[in-house]
């Protein structure tokens, strides 16, 4: 029965295959642990479900309090949302992998920070420009 698996096994895979599905990136065994905590952390704070994050993983992103929350919660955590609430492009293209150089840049400035009914809504927002301009930057640890 596949109910017995533990959240970080279950987290591990979720992060492997949403790395093989947005792309097919590298990463450390310490991004690995990073993303896990702050998905950890980010899920604790917002209370947000599992199937709600996997599903956006997968290009189904719901209209869902808990998951705008969710995406803010990871920006506020990795320290690339300012003062004026606004996501620091720079500062999160920083941090990308190498391989998301080449094409993640011209989509995180063209999409910049949407506007939204407050900032989960407008990091939701703009996590769904990602997408739709090219899902390969759209990324949910």
């Amino acid at each position: 029965t596949g109910r017995g698996v533990n959240c970080p096994l279950k987290m591990f895979k979720i992060l492997v295959l949403g790395s093989l599905l947005s792309s097919v990136l590298a990463f450390t065994e310490e991004q690995i642990a990073m993303m896990k905590s702050l998905h950890s952390e980010c899920v604790s704070q917002t209370g947000v479900a599992e199937d709600a994050i996997s599903n956006a993983q997968a290009g189904n992103i719901a209209d869902d309090p808990k998951l705008k929350c969710y995406m803010k919660c990871i920006l506020e955590e990795i320290g690339v949302i300012g003062d004026d609430e606004k996501i620091d492009v720079d500062g999160a293209l920083a941090i990308l992998p190498e391989e998301m150089q080449e094409f993640a840049p011209a989509v995180m400035k063209k999409c910049g920070t949407q506007s939204g009914t407050d900032l989960c809504d407008a990091i939701f927002n703009t996590f769904k420009c990602y997408y739709a301009a090219d899902k390969r930057v759209f990324f949910l640890p």
